[in-house]
């Protein structure tokens, strides 16, 4: 892990792009990713090109990768405190960076309902994280669980994913690019119940085609693919016994013929893709409400 006495290094490198003149859009933009600290060169290149568009930006993030945590929390049976560490504070600049051995959930909850209770996010931002978190990627993603934990508890926040950090330009150009989006209105669109994720294709950036907006592929059309083979041991169904099994996939779930996100990512396509935390399914409940005669009494 880089030391973090480099943090302060690295705010006053002199980069071009965070010369711009936004208007100030935001009151706080919180940043959060589930790489954790180590990660810190990319989440300051993030922090210094988003400040312009706001009076305060604070990051705060675990002390370790915690990837394909999705939106777990430590907090709960086991646990009820949270510690926290402030890394950096820049108080000219009014910019901050805190870690907490938790994750990416545990950081935007503790962040909205504590640490910055009083001057609250109005816009969260998780990643850039180094995978694109494209098609069924997306349910056990920790990049996204922040962003649906922030949305449940009703700010707006967007997930960036797919940050090459073998190409120094990625430093600049993507988040250069991802402070025009935010400048560009598209956030004002989101309403209280949906969140937006955005993935880079792994291609040079200088190739990028440009930018779609295209829903999420969903696996369940090929679940045969994601298979566990046993490598160890006898008969489950035997007492006391104990097998070991290794995920074997079959496949790739992400193949398919929609163009879909994982299309467009392929043909080298920023994609944009709308999401909801509102798994309500209005069909069947409609159904299941025609059928409440039929579901049988409960007498104790």
């Amino acid at each position: 892990m880089k030391n973090l006495v480099n943090i302060t290094l690295l705010f006053l490198i002199p980069l071009a792009i965070f010369s711009q003149q936004n208007a100030v859009e935001f009151d706080h933009i919180l940043i959060t990713n589930d790489d954790g600290i180590e990660n810190i060169d990319i989440l300051v290149a993030l922090a210094r090109s988003v400040k312009p568009l706001t009076n305060r930006v604070s990051v705060v993030v675990s002390t370790q990768d915690r990837s394909g945590s999705s939106n777990y929390l430590t907090i709960g049976k086991h646990k009820s405190s949270y510690e926290v560490t402030t890394e950096y504070f820049d108080h000219d600049k009014n910019i901050g960076i805190y870690t907490m051995p938790g994750y990416p959930a545990d950081c935007v909850l503790l962040s909205l309902s504590g640490l910055f209770a009083s001057d609250r996010p109005d816009l969260v931002l998780s990643g850039i994280n180094g995978g694109s978190n494209i098609g069924p990627s997306w349910f056990n993603s920790g990049t996204i669980g922040a962003i649906r934990t922030a949305t449940i508890l009703g700010v707006q926040g967007i997930a960036f994913s797919g940050f090459d950090d073998d190409n120094e330009m990625s430093f600049s150009v993507i988040p250069a690019w991802i402070s025009k989006f935010l400048d560009s209105g598209i956030v004002d669109k989101i309403d209280p119940h949906s969140y937006v994720t955005v993935a880079f294709p792994d291609i040079p950036l200088d190739e990028i085609k440009g930018v779609k907006v295209s829903e999420r592929r969903i696996a369940y059309g090929q679940p045969k693919v994601l298979q566990f083979k046993k490598v160890f041991g006898k008969n489950i169904d035997e007492s006391d016994n104990t097998t070991l099994w290794a995920f074997s996939p079959d496949g790739n779930p992400n193949t398919g013929n929609a163009k879909d996100d994982v299309y467009y990512l392929e043909q080298g396509f920023i994609i944009i893709t709308a999401m909801t935390i509102d798994e309500n399914d209005e069909r069947l409940s409609e159904k299941l409400k025609a059928m409440e005669l039929l579901l049988p009494k409960f007498n104790n």
